[in-house]
């Protein structure tokens, strides 16, 4: 199952709860990982920088101001309407508009296709799609706001490492039998097919657990792919060489450094 409606209320109230908080965590520039792998990735797979940019589920729009900050004219929506307060608050800048719309709502996401009142060069959706109870509507209705051919590109917790119902991070230390002393680490997964929804939070401390929905790669990519999408653009970024220095865990994705925690992806619509 790909879509579960019932559910979309229960999300967007998560959020809204959730949002001074998740201000306070993500700040203008957005968390370590926002700003070490998925914004630098985002970007790279936008080029060359489009003039007009779409970003769905903007959260505090952090990457709307960095985007608008390089010249783009961003149009950034949200389900939360406390998210969307607070991204006006910390920017007014003329090439900025915030909206509220529900990625799930059909007649919302229609109302793209006039929002500046010509299509939009490129779309966006950072680390948000596994948070989106129903996605077809968006598969369906993003390209009567795009131009011909422009990319959408998404970040995700990565499906195989990183979403489902057991993902475990984990170190052994074993001794060789030459007598060193050799510490691993990896990630344990167990169920990735049995894709569903889970409930968990995105920052430690957040008031409320929001669903979290996870979906294979099969079925994330099948659903575009069955909408007219092409994927011609794919990025598993890592923390190689990298360490977050306001983690607090004694093991994180950093002791990872070949295992991608978050999937990038591009797709342009067929037409």
């Amino acid at each position: 199952m790909v879509d579960y409606p019932d559910l979309n209320d229960e999300s967007i109230a998560a959020w809204e709860t959730n949002a001074e908080f998740w201000d306070a965590v993500q700040g203008d520039e957005g968390n370590y990982w926002q700003r070490t792998l998925v914004f630098p990735t985002t970007l790279e797979l936008l080029e060359p920088l489009p003039a007009t940019l779409l970003e769905i589920a903007c959260g505090n729009g952090n990457f709307a101001r960095q985007a608008a900050a390089l010249g783009v004219a961003v149009t950034a929506t949200d389900g939360s309407q406390r998210l969307i307060e607070i991204a006006r608050e910390r920017s007014q800048a003329r090439n900025l508009d915030w909206m509220r719309l529900d990625a799930t709502d059909r007649s919302e996401l229609a109302t793209l296709a006039g929002a500046r009142g010509a299509p939009f060069d490129a779309a966006v959706c950072n680390m948000a799609i596994m948070d989106i109870a129903e996605i077809t509507p968006l598969f369906d209705m993003l390209p009567l706001a795009l131009a011909e051919a422009a990319p959408f590109v998404f970040s995700v917790l990565h499906p195989a490492f990183n979403l489902g119902p057991d993902v475990r991070l984990f170190v052994e230390r074993h001794e060789t039998p030459d007598g060193r002393l050799v510490t691993e680490s990896g990630v344990r997964i167990t169920g990735y097919l049995d894709t569903g929804v889970q409930h968990g939070i995105a920052s430690v401390g957040q008031p409320a657990q929001q669903p979290y929905f996870h979906r294979s790669l099969t079925e994330l990519f099948t659903t575009a792919f069955d909408r007219g999408w092409v994927l011609d653009g794919i990025r598993e970024p890592s923390f190689r060489d990298r360490r977050d220095p306001d983690s607090e865990n004694r093991l994180t994705w950093d002791d990872l450094p070949s295992i991608p925690p978050i999937l990038v992806a591009r797709l342009r619509h067929r037409g």
